[in-house]
């Protein structure tokens, strides 16, 4: 039934007027495989749980990675190292409840989904998902627009305060769906500013350069363009992330490691591993 609506004209005209509403990117994946997803035998393969999505409420499962310590075997360093990793809420509602989760983070992943520049917010039709984004981030890095009006305080996340010495990652999300929709919808719908072609790259640097804008002087970030359905792409950004981690923390990991020592706890350690959350 749902494959037999999807062929009907009014439904094929709605669906290709989405830039107006909200709806999950993944839709058209669901309805190419609804057939196979009803079958009595159905086994969802990996490909059909990375669609998945769960809406993040509040604080979500932390999720616990473990990887391997660099120059493990040294005396008194961990064979392994675990990396806490909590997923928050993205949407409005969810914002306010993002500082009772900030008191001692290492690090921050900020995940922008590309195509945003032509989508619209699941809250707020009116509002365009990348420029909501934008706003967002400047808001974490603890840039400031002097030109506007202060926020009411209760919109403002204090980022200049907590996140000053805090490294930002940014990832730009679901570039397969963006090189695709740039030869469809020009940028320049979006961003007025923007005077390049269609081609995907030029586009691309342009994003880069408003998420770039939106750091307070000395803020730097660093930015990876993934497809996440792509495991290659994942592997690689997290094991970029990894590195840079490591380098910030190696000496606070190894001075905590002597810590343990002299207070006769190493026993109580028996993993052998240490944990950045």
């Amino acid at each position: 039934a749902i494959a037999k609506l999807f062929e009907c004209e009014a439904i094929k005209n709605t669906f290709a007027r989405r830039d107006e509403y909200w709806i999950l990117d993944a839709v058209e994946y669901y309805i190419e495989n609804v057939t196979r997803f009803a079958q009595k035998d159905f086994v969802p393969d990996e490909k059909d749980m990375v669609f998945c999505r769960i809406r993040t409420t509040g604080k979500n499962l932390e999720t616990k990675l473990k990887g391997p310590f660099p120059g493990a075997g040294g005396k008194d360093e961990p064979s392994k190292i675990t990396y806490e990793v909590v997923d928050v809420g993205g949407q409005r509602n969810e914002r306010k409840k993002w500082i009772r989760m900030f008191s001692d983070v290492k690090a921050i992943i900020f995940l922008v989904n590309l195509a945003g520049y032509n989508q619209v917010l699941y809250e707020d039709k009116s509002q365009n998902r990348m420029a909501e984004a934008l706003q967002v981030f400047g808001q974490i890095t603890g840039w400031r627009d002097e030109s506007k009006k202060p926020m009411a305080k209760k919109n403002i996340i204090h980022g200049v305060d907590i996140f000053k010495n805090v490294p930002i990652y940014l990832l730009l999300n679901k570039k397969d769906l963006f090189e695709v929709m740039i030869h469809k919808v020009g940028l320049e719908k979006t961003f007025p500013d923007y005077k390049g072609s269609s081609k995907s790259d030029q586009a691309l640097e342009f994003i880069r350069q408003k998420f770039r804008e939106k750091c307070p002087p000395g803020k730097e970030i660093k930015i990876y363009d993934i497809t996440g359905v792509s495991r290659f792409d994942v592997k690689n950004a997290f094991r970029e992330i990894e590195k840079d981690l490591l380098k910030k923390h190696k000496p606070r990991i190894k001075d905590e490691i002597k810590k343990i020592i002299s207070e006769g706890r190493k026993q109580n350690n028996g993993s052998k591993g240490c944990v950045i959350s």
